[in-house]
């Protein structure tokens, strides 16, 4: 089992780690951290404060990018090039299958991360911003976050078109940010459909803003441990369950 699975993320990692898409998205990502040299002079004495925050903002978005369109199409391609057909063929599961794929496509984006956080501290110290470990706590919470949306990205490969995954994973991504302020519409507005609809969104979808410790880490704010170790015990809990229905549904497809 675990040959086969090992296998199969082997392979998906070299076919999206060539993925032109991957490449251009890094490259953007180090050229707007590095615009960060024409913004300082501008900054009145917040220099190091928006070159962190900058830098940090940069990572999570194309980390968040490279999961949704490289995401969006690994269970599509597979299909749409009709090589599903010879994997299945073979004594692979398809649970197997689909767990092959995420961890393949987490290895794409542990590498992405890893290459734009050196980046990223290069940068600062070529700036002279100074470059604290504690930054990485941000970048640990961005990678707890991929986990969950690159599995949201799997889920919507294994029965929509690239586009059509794309768009839904964006958006769980975008409301999957604002869920505080959901819960908080459901409370005020009078409307029950209003309520009930905030409320199902509000507990079905990930709740994305646990992760986004950018501000605490950018400001130096405390931080508590234990909330960190839950939103990474949660981040663990609902990829599992997502790669579960993935599976299920990927169960009842006809090859």
């Amino acid at each position: 089992m675990i040959e086969r699975v090992s296998g199969i993320a082997l392979n998906t990692f070299r076919e999206s780690i060539r993925d032109k898409v991957l490449v251009t998205l890094i490259v953007f990502a180090v050229l707007v951290m590095g615009s960060a040299r024409v913004i300082q002079p501008l900054a009145l004495g917040e220099e190091a404060k928006i070159v962190k925050d900058l830098g940090l903002s940069a990572i999570t978005l194309f980390c968040v990018l490279i999961s949704i369109l490289v995401g969006g199409r690994i269970v599509y391609r597979e299909v749409e090039k009709r090589t599903i057909y010879i994997i299945l063929a073979k004594p692979v599961r398809r649970w197997e299958f689909i767990l092959g794929k995420y961890l393949g496509l987490m290895a794409v984006l542990v590498v992405s991360l890893a290459v734009m956080t050196a980046a990223f501290y290069a940068i600062l110290l070529v700036l002279g911003v100074g470059a604290p470990l504690y930054l990485m706590l941000a970048v640990l919470m961005t990678l707890f976050q991929l986990a969950i949306l690159t599995a949201v990205a799997v889920q919507f490969s294994t029965f929509s078109t690239p586009i059509t995954g794309a768009v839904f994973t964006f958006a769980v991504y975008f409301v999957g940010h604002l869920l505080r302020d959901l819960k908080l519409l459901a409370a005020m507005n009078p409307s029950p459909v209003v309520k009930v609809v905030s409320y199902i969104l509000y507990y079905a979808l990930p709740n994305l803003g646990n992760f986004n410790i950018r501000p605490e880490v950018v400001y130096g704010a405390p931080l508590d441990p234990l909330a960190l170790l839950f939103s990474g015990l949660y981040a663990l809990v609902y990829t599992a369950t997502l790669l579960l229905i993935s599976t299920l549904i990927f169960n009842r497809k006809e090859f």
